[in-house]
C-alpha cells in the first residue's frame, strides 16, 4: 500500500469521479485507475461500485477512507515537522474562530503575529463555535478559538482546551436610554426591555438566554438577528437594547454611539475565551509561537 495510491483514493471518493480526480492531481484517468485497481488488489476488495458513470463507495471503501484520510493528516504533519527544521521559521497554522472572535479580538494578535513571524502563513475558519470544536476535533484547523460558559476542563476527550481569559458581556444601551447615565445594572432592570438578539443557537444566544432564566426575568427579544455589527447599528437606531461582549462595542463605547453597561447579580460562570487543540497533534514551531502570543 503506497502513499500515492492512498492519495489517489481519497480523491476520487471526495470528487466521486475517477476524470475529475485525475485533474485534481494532474494524472491521466487510466494512471489513476491502475492506482485504484492496484490498490483493491493488494487488499483484495472492491473499493468503488462502479454504476454505468457514476462510481460510489463500498462498505470496505468507507473503512479505508477514515484510514487513508488520517495517514494523509500525519504525513502532511511529518513532512511539516522535517521542513521546519530546515526552513526555521516557514511553516503554515491553521485556526478556526468564532465568528465574534475573529471579528473583534484575533484581528490585533494577528498583527502582531505577522510582524514577529512573517513567513508564516496563516489560514482563518470561522463559525459557530460548535463548528469550531468539530474542525479541531477532525483535525482541519491546528488551534481553536471559541466562548465558553464557566473556565472549560482541561482535558476534553480528545481535546485540550484551556481558558485565555473572561469573555464580559455587557448590556449595550443607545445614549438617549435612560439607563445610558449609569455604569451598572441589575439583570432584573432588564424586565419589560425590548431585547434584540443573536439567532438561536449561537454561544450569545444561549448565553442571554441563560442570563434571563435563571434570575427569572421575562424580556420579550423583539428582533432576531444573525450578525453582531447588524445588533450594535440597531442599537444605535433606539431600536431595543442588547447583550453583547463589551470587547465588541469597544469603538462605538468610545465614539459615545453606545453605552456599555456592567451587569450585576448574574447567577451563572462568567463566559471565557478558550483554545482547543488535539493533544494527539504535533505542535509545530510556528504554533507553539502562537501560543505564547496568545498568553502574553
Amino acid at each position: 500500500m503506497e502513499l500515492r495510491q492512498l492519495g489517489a483514493f481519497v480523491t476520487v471518493a471526495r470528487r466521486a469521479s475517477f476524470t475529475r480526480a485525475a485533474e485534481e492531481l494532474h494524472l491521466t484517468q487510466p494512471a489513476v485507475t491502475r492506482q485504484i485497481a492496484a490498490l483493491e488488489s493488494e487488499l483484495g476488495v472492491l473499493l468503488f461500485d462502479r454504476l454505468g458513470k457514476s462510481i460510489q463507495l463500498t462498505g470496505a471503501g468507507e473503512t479505508l477512507l477514515g484510514y487513508a484520510e488520517h495517514i494523509q493528516r500525519l504525513t502532511d504533519e511529518a513532512h511539516e515537522a522535517l521542513s521546519e527544521l530546515a526552513a526555521g521559521r516557514a511553516g503554515r497554522i491553521a485556526i478556526g474562530a468564532a465568528s465574534t472572535l475573529a471579528t473583534y479580538v484575533l484581528p490585533p494578535l494577528l498583527t502582531r503575529f505577522r510582524q514577529a513571524y512573517p513567513g508564516i502563513e496563516l489560514s482563518l475558519r470561522t463559525g459557530l463555535s460548535a463548528r469550531v470544536r468539530e474542525l479541531v476535533l477532525s483535525g482541519v484547523v491546528d488551534i481553536g478559538l471559541v466562548t465558553s460558559e464557566g473556565e472549560p476542563t482541561r482535558t476534553d476527550g480528545a481535546l485540550l482546551s484551556e481558558s485565555l481569559g473572561v469573555y464580559e458581556t455587557v448590556l449595550a444601551v443607545p445614549p438617549g436610554h435612560t439607563l445610558a447615565g449609569r455604569t451598572r445594572v441589575t439583570v432584573d432592570e432588564l424586565a419589560g426591555e425590548s431585547l434584540l438578539a443573536m439567532t438561536e443557537g449561537t454561544n450569545l444566544r444561549t448565553y442571554a438566554e441563560h442570563v434571563l432564566a435563571d434570575a427569572g426575568v421575562v424580556v420579550s427579544v423583539t428582533m432576531e438577528l444573525d450578525s453582531v455589527e447588524a445588533i450594535k447599528r440597531m442599537v444605535e437606531a433606539g431600536l431595543g437594547v442588547s447583550l453583547l461582549p463589551r470587547v465588541a462595542v469597544a469603538t462605538e463605547v468610545d465614539a459615545g454611539r453606545l453605552v456599555a453597561l456592567t451587569l450585576t447579580g448574574v447567577p451563572l460562570p462568567e463566559r471565557h475565551i478558550v483554545v482547543l487543540r488535539r493533544g494527539d497533534k504535533h505542535q509545530s514551531g510556528p504554533l507553539t509561537a502562537f501560543f505564547t502570543l496568545l498568553h502574553q
